[in-house]
Parts: C-alpha cells; sequence; structure tokens
C-alpha cells in the first residue's frame, strides 16, 4: 500500500517517533525499484527521507538492515569519521517498519544542502563520486564477508542472467519476441562477453569483497556548495561481490549524457574525460587492494555491466515489465537498446580508453 493512502502517513511517522507539524509528504528520486518520499518540514530542518521497500525485489528486507548493521558497526570501530548512511530506528529499535497493509519501511535523516544528479556528471564530479564509491569497499576490506547475507541472489551473475535471457526468448510472446528481434540478436552475437565474466569469475585474484553493487551517479550525495561527494546511499545490494561490478557499473553509468531509456543511439556520446577521472577516482581508494588480475579486467568491467544490465531490460520487455517500472509499452526495450548503442560506443574505443587510464594501472 503507498504512503498516499489515508492515515498511512501517521502510522509510519508514529512507529519511527516523528512528529508530524507542518510536514509535506513528496516523492523523490528516480529509483525504478522502491518508493521513496521526501518528508519536508515547512518551518524547521526536520526532514526525512521515506522509503517503501520493494518486497517483490528484495522479498527479504530484513537481510538488508542486516547487512547495514554489520557495515555500520566495522565503520564506526575502524572508520568512525566516515559519514555511512544509517537509518533511523523505530521506537521498538527496530531498522524496519513491517506491516501486512503498508508493506517494509525505513526512514533515512535528510542531508542538509545536498544534492544528487541523475543525468550527466562533469570529470571533476565523476571523480569525487567514485572516490566515494572506492573508499566505502576500502574502508570496510578487512570484516568478515561470510557474516554478510546475499541480498538478491545471482544478483551479477552474469551466467545466470543470461540463461534466464534465452528462457524469456523462448517463452516471450511472438509479438514480443518480433518488436524486439534486432535487440534480441545483438546481446546473442555478443555472448561472447558471458564467456569472459566465467574465466574472471574462476580466477582466484578477483577477489569477493563487501561492495555497493548499484554504483549509479544518483546513489552519492553531492554538496550543493562545492560539488564534492558527501556520502553513498541507496545501500540496499550492499553484500559480497567483485570490487569490479561497482566499477563496471560506474563506467556505465557515468560516461554517457544520454538518459538510460533514450534509445537513439546519436545521442550515446561518451565522454572520455569523465570515463578516465571516475577511474582515477576509484583507485585513489582501492588500488592497494587490487590484484593484477583485477587492474587488467577495469575497461572490460564496463562492457560486462552495459551488457548485464542491456540484457535485464531486455528480459523484463520479454516477460511483460515484471521487474522494472515503465511509463510506457516498449520503456524497457527503449533501455536496452539504450546500453546496446552504449556497448558499441564504449568497445570502440577500447584502445583509446585504456591507454588513458594505463598509469593508474601500473
Amino acid at each position: 500500500m503507498s504512503i498516499d493512502h489515508k492515515g498511512a502517513l501517521q502510522t509510519l511517522c508514529d512507529h519511527f517517533g516523528i512528529a508530524l507539524n507542518g510536514h509535506d509528504c513528496i516523492p523523490f528520486g528516480s529509483g525504478l525499484i522502491n518508493r521513496t518520499y521526501l518528508l519536508k518540514d515547512r518551518n524547521h530542518h526536520d526532514d526525512w527521507i521515506l522509503q517503501q521497500v520493494n518486497t517483490t525485489v528484495f522479498t527479504r528486507p530484513e537481510l538488508i538492515a542486516y547487512n547495514n548493521y554489520l557495515a555500520s558497526e566495522h565503520l564506526r570501530v575502524h572508520h568512525p569519521d566516515y559519514l555511512f548512511m544509517s537509518g533511523k530506528r523505530t521506537t521498538t529499535g527496530k531498522d524496519l517498519f513491517i506491516d501486512n497493509e503498508l508493506g517494509a519501511w525505513r526512514v533515512f535523516p535528510f542531508i542538509q544542502n545536498s544534492i544528487s544528479y541523475d543525468g550527466a556528471v562533469t570529470p571533476d564530479q565523476a571523480f569525487s563520486a567514485a572516490q566515494q564509491f572506492g573508499r566505502l569497499s576500502r574502508n570496510l576490506d578487512g570484516i568478515y564477508v561470510g557474516a554478510f547475507k546475499t541480498i538478491i541472489v545471482d544478483f551479477h551473475d552474469l551466467g545466470k542472467r543470461y540463461a534466464r535471457f534465452t528462457e524469456a526468448i523462448n517463452t516471450a510472446t511472438p509479438e514480443r519476441r518480433s518488436i524486439a528481434d534486432s535487440t534480441i540478436r545483438y546481446f546473442v552475437k555478443y555472448a561472447h562477453i558471458v564467456e569472459e565474466f566465467k574465466s574472471a569469475m574462476l580466477d582466484p585474484d578477483v577477489h569477493t569483497r563487501i561492495t555497493h553493487n548499484d554504483t549509479k551517479v544518483n546513489n552519492v550525495l553531492f554538496d550543493k556548495d562545492t560539488n564534492e561527494a558527501i556520502c553513498v546511499v541507496d545501500l540496499d545490494t550492499l553484500m559480497p561481490g567483485k570490487a569490479l561490478f561497482d566499477l563496471g557499473d560506474m563506467i556505465r553509468t557515468f560516461i554517457s549524457s544520454a538518459a538510460e531509456d533514450d534509445p537513439d543511439p546519436a545521442h550515446c556520446s561518451i565522454n572520455a574525460d569523465v570515463f578516465t577521472r571516475l577511474v582515477e577516482g576509484w583507485f585513489s581508494e582501492m588500488a592497494p587492494l587490487l590484484s593484477f588480475s583485477e587492474k587488467a579486467l577495469v575497461f572490460w568491467s564496463g562492457q560486462m555491466l552495459m551488457y548485464e544490465q542491456g540484457i535485464r531490460f531486455l528480459t523484463d520487455f520479454l516477460q511483460n515489465d515484471i521487474y522494472y517500472k515503465t511509463t510506457r509499452p516498449e520503456h524497457n526495450l527503449d533501455r536496452a537498446k539504450n546500453q546496446m548503442h552504449l556497448l558499441t560506443a564504449y568497445t570502440a574505443r577500447r584502445e583509446e580508453f585504456t591507454d588513458r587510464v594505463r598509469h593508474v594501472l601500473k
């Protein structure tokens, strides 16, 4: 049930100990999975972020809270000055409010004078944001990875993603399969990336760490005045993963000025300076932790995430849009086409981009 339902907001705020007094509840952010609202105080600065966890995607939201607790305790002890976005607890000391009708909710403090970006970033913003994602992983280095729960099984397992993609092709309606035919053929042609993924995952020097796993630029808050990144947010998928997944998703989402659902190939221009600076920013934190094998896969990590996200969007389209929010009939297909054009443009510049970051790979 939505927070828009009569009485829902009051019930939620009562459980989190928030006194409603001149607050407006406004839809917030552009996430495709969870519902997020800004509870804005018109009179003071008692502002909060309210988020309803999508329990269709996150079937056990308590595991999100558990992983966040493990991380926050480690950071509190080892990096007490690090700004980690911990949630407000309920009046009974719980990280989540779960109700049969209202669903699963959590509350975060709203950081004043902060801003997030959905679109293109400057090279300096890319450096600062990537540095924040790298700092999170670096500060969690040394924590016992085995204690963390898997939030979404096979989240970045490209082999499993590709198997679901091929199954979706076989079970799709003839109409949807026909509409998506050229896009399907493109991703099947590039299936060598799946085999490269399998080889990389067998390399013991591609280490498993605690990673963010959803490193879009709008998951970083910036200071409005300095434009410096303040902290990382949206920690739903904080769990064991590969550092390369975080880097690859930054490359995928930072380097193009086109919206993620823009299918026009002419709009998929790539900013080489943004690529260079984001890699430099991430390496400024992560370089001491990375193996030779991981450094060798820097460019490939971008290809892998573009390919993975492309087939995820296309799979959802073929399965009648059951995962991502859509606002038009071919929305997920447009998203898949965007990733297709981005992957093509990015792959064409392999030599140039590799040369640009060779100095940090030493």
